[in-house]
Parts: C-alpha cells; structure tokens; sequence
C-alpha cells in the first residue's frame, strides 16, 4: 500500500512539471523570437513625400504644385523638365507650361483644366490666380505688377486669364473716383486690360482669355456681360483668343441653370450655392472648351505669341472718351449690399456710398 502511495505521489508530481512546463516553454518560444527579430524600419518622410508627390502637377522644377482633389496616381508620371524655351511655334513635341491667372473663379478653372488636361504629358497647368482680385483695385493687388514677377520666375508658354468678378467697383485713380462703367472708368480699365495683356505677351505666352459664364443674378450677371464686351473688344485689338463659355452650365433657353451635362453626358451638379461660382464638374466644362481652343491652335501649328518692343513701350490703344458711347446708357451704380468687409471691393474706407 505504502509503494502504491509512494508511486501515485511521484506520478502527480511528474505530470505537475509537465504542465509547468507546457505553459512557460511557449512563453521562451515567443521571447526568444522576438529577441531575434529585426527593428522595424520606418521609410523616411523625405521617401515618403516624395513617393506621395512624384505625380503631381508642378509650377516649375522647384516647386510642387497642389493638385486639385483627385489621386496622385491619376496625374502625369513624369517629371516636369526644365523651362521650355519661350516664344516658340506650338508642336506636338514640347513640354510647356499652362498658366493659370485670375480670381476665385481663375481657381477652379485652374482645377477643371488640370482635370481635362492630366492624362496629356505635354502640359503642365500651373495655378497663379489669386482670389478677391481684379483690376479695379490697384491699391489691394496691381495685376500687372504681378504678372511681370511671374513671368520672371515661371516660363508662361499658355496663359489663361479668367477675371472680373470682383471689379463691380468704382476705381480710385490720382486721387479722383470714378464711378462703374462710366467713361473714364472704361478707360482706365481698358488700359489696365491692355497692359496685363502687353506684359504676358512679352514673355512669350499665347493667352487665352475665358468669357465670363451666365450667372444666376440678373443684375451680377448683366454687368458681367459689360465686362465680356470689354473684354473681347480688347483680345480683339491685342491680337488674343477670346474663349466663348455660351452653352455652358445652361439651360435650353442660354439662361442660367444649377443643374446639367457633365463633359461626359451625365446630368449633375453644375453651379455652387451661391450662383457665381462652379462646382468641380462644372469648371471640368469650362477647362474642356479652354483645352479644346489650346489643343486646336496647336494641331494648326499657331505661334505662342509674337514679341514685339519691351513691354514698356509697347503702345496701348485706348477709345477716347469721345468714342464712348453716352455715358448715361453706361453708367452703373456700385452695389454696395455685394460688399464684403475686409475684401478687395470694400470701399467703405474710402468713404465711397455712391
């Protein structure tokens, strides 16, 4: 009995080691594997930025330029090279630089066109517009001073100018106001047209000015159609394309409408809320009709543009004030419930009321 006891003991205590046993060889099992393993390598964010933005559009070889909302991947593969040369006949073998100038609107004309255009190696559109500006406000922001600095640090094969929509404002000109639309008033604007016009074409650039679309108000919209014909008139005496945008983003009837066909045919959201500006399928259209014009100029082999004296003294060819339609049917009156304080058309400062 007694070695019976003696043998059960020894029994239980074997099968206790076991268990211990069973239990904790896992655990070095596990540390042993973990002692053995490699620290865990992290890719340094220089290789990280660089895998993220190798394919975004580029405004020149040093900068990288955001990219609309859209995926990396989507955008062009190759790198930008260096400037192309300017002042060259368009080919189908270069690479050149898309210039995108203007306002609010110019920004999302600027993402529509890089949209239309991404798949196509030969552009490169690059984003130079600025919101709350126009030509109106030389004081808040002089566009021709700008284009000049632009044209001296980026090549501008293309240029594309979408601009206006802030200008519904009297303009303050060596100390004297002049009301909107009135005659003096053209004829400031014309010659600040003019010369912004003069500066991009003695950098080379062939420019390609956008047409003002429909817009909801009946009023915003009416002077922005003063505006397009001063605009026009204007690519018409400077030798520049003038890009229609009639049929876009509008209803059988020409007028305005929030709703309708994408470039693809599909029926969507065209207009933002606030009856001015455009959602991304809408300045897809109006990138299209922009791209279609540049693409056409170039299978015809058209010159960028044609330099002719430093832009200083290029001439500037302005109606007189006698030419001028009566300034009565012209004048407007500042709308001054468009206001935003703190913007480019506040005039509130000046002491304006009109």
């Amino acid at each position: 009995m007694a070695g019976r006891a003696i043998a059960r003991s020894k029994a239980g205590e074997v099968r206790r080691i076991a268990l211990a046993f069973g239990f904790v060889l896992p655990l070095v099992l596990l540390w042993w594997a973990v002692a053995q393993a490699e620290p865990m390598r992290l890719t340094p964010p220089s290789v990280e930025s660089a895998a993220l933005t190798r394919n975004l559009p580029q405004e020149e070889e040093r900068r990288v330029e955001p990219a609309p909302t859209m995926s990396a991947a989507s955008a062009a593969e190759e790198p930008v090279p260096a400037r192309v040369e300017a002042a060259q006949p368009i080919t189908q073998k270069k690479r050149y630089n898309v210039v995108v100038l203007g306002d609010s609107l110019g920004d999302g004309t600027w993402a529509g066109l890089y949209h239309v255009l991404q798949k196509d190696k030969r552009f490169n559109v690059v984003k130079k517009s600025r919101v709350a500006t126009g030509f109106s406000r030389h004081d808040y922001y002089d566009w021709n001073a700008a284009a000049r600095e632009i044209a001296s640090e980026t090549a501008i094969d293309i240029a594309v100018v979408v601009m206006g929509t802030n200008d519904r404002q009297p303009i303050v000109q060596d100390g004297k106001r002049h009301a909107l639309f009135d005659a003096e008033w053209r004829n400031i604007y014309r010659q600040r047209v003019d010369d912004f016009t003069a500066t991009l074409k003695s950098s080379g650039a062939r420019i390609y000015w956008m047409e003002l679309p429909v817009m909801r108000s009946p009023r915003f919209g009416a002077d922005m159609e003063q505006f397009n014909e001063i605009f026009e008139d204007r690519a018409a005496a400077n030798g520049i394309t003038f890009v229609k945008t009639e049929g876009l983003a509008t209803g059988a009837d020409g007028g305005y409408t929030a709703y309708g066909e994408d470039r693809f045919g599909r029926t969507r959201l065209l207009r933002a809320e606030d009856g001015i500006h455009f959602t991304m399928a809408g300045y897809e259209l109006l990138g299209k009709r922009i791209a279609d014009a540049i693409l056409a100029d170039i299978a015809s082999g058209a010159a960028i543009a044609e330099i002719k004296k430093p832009v200083e003294e290029m001439p500037v060819v302005l109606r007189s004030a006698g030419a001028v339609e009566d300034a009565a049917n012209e004048a407007g009156q500042y709308d001054m419930a468009d206001r935003r304080p703190g913007r480019s058309d506040d005039w509130l400062w000046l002491g304006a009321t009109n």
